[in-house]
């Protein structure tokens, strides 16, 4: 009987060990709830980090630059990978916009999915924030991952800025158009500027009331482009007058992505379709 016991008790001991054992290896690879922001140390700043490696590069005002922009990553994985592999053939491409919705629920995993694989990318990335970004936790998961919604670089003789419009899930408190204006001002010294956002300024959900005055910003600086993505569909237009152009990208669901080049003052791009 003492054997049996000693036996018994030993095996219990050896499944307890290996239980906890276990667990803890749960513990790493499996998320106690899908709202957590667990992330490594390569998925933090992301924008942050990427903007410094850009503003790095050895362009100068008289270099030609070129630069791709996408829009809406959200949930299209295997058409993420296909994007990445294929902009990975250019040449001559300083780096990648992501304009806005990487996610679809706001949800951590999303967000690191999308990472996975535009980091694998020959150049730096940066994103915008997107309607979808900002539900459920989303805004947490964004500010954790890719830093300030709002936020500028400069690259040779263009300057970036990107706007967070997100009129709806950031309870009508943006665009902000003051910090777009002093942006503004302050780019003026630049041959080129690019304001990119997710949502269009000829979208509801940007606020009514804001369209006006943010085309009146565009004219006044004399704004190059106006870039943005939401809609799913590709669309180059002129709502606020011939002088400034305004361009939706598709969805990477549709395996497509627009390049632009940058020579002086001269801006074209073209549509790439896979």
């Amino acid at each position: 009987m003492l054997t049996i016991k000693k036996w018994y008790s030993r095996g219990f001991l050896a499944a307890a060990i290996l239980l906890l054992g276990l667990l803890s290896q749960a513990c790493e690879e499996f998320e106690y709830s899908p709202y957590e922001i667990r992330l490594d140390e390569d998925e933090k700043n992301i924008n942050g980090r990427n903007i410094a490696k850009i503003e790095a590069l050895p362009i100068s005002a008289s270099d030609t630059l070129r630069f791709i922009l996408t829009a809406d990553t959200q949930g299209f994985y295997e058409e993420n990978e296909k994007v990445v592999q294929h902009i990975n053939q250019h040449q001559n491409v300083a780096f990648v916009l992501i304009g806005g919705d990487l996610s679809d629920f706001g949800l951590a995993k999303e967000f690191k999915l999308v990472h996975e694989d535009f980091k694998t990318l020959n150049v730096p990335y940066v994103a915008v924030v997107g309607n979808h970004d900002a539900i459920n936790n989303g805004k947490q998961v964004f500010s954790a991952m890719y830093g300030d919604y709002d936020v500028s670089f400069t690259v040779g003789n263009s300057r970036f800025i990107l706007l967070n419009t997100n009129y709806l899930e950031f309870d009508k408190k943006v665009p902000d158009l003051e910090w777009l204006e002093k942006e503004l001002q302050a780019a003026q010294g630049y041959e080129n500027i690019f304001v990119v956002s997710h949502i269009p300024p000829t979208n509801m959900e940007f606020g009514e009331e804001n369209t006006q005055a943010y085309g009146e910003l565009m004219r006044k600086y004399h704004v190059t482009f106006s870039l943005h993505g939401h809609n799913h569909n590709y669309k180059y237009h002129f709502p606020f007058g011939e002088e400034v152009p305004v361009l939706e990208a598709d969805a990477t669901e549709h395996l497509e992505y627009i390049v632009f080049t940058v020579v002086g003052d001269e801006v074209s791009f073209e549509r790439v379709q896979l």
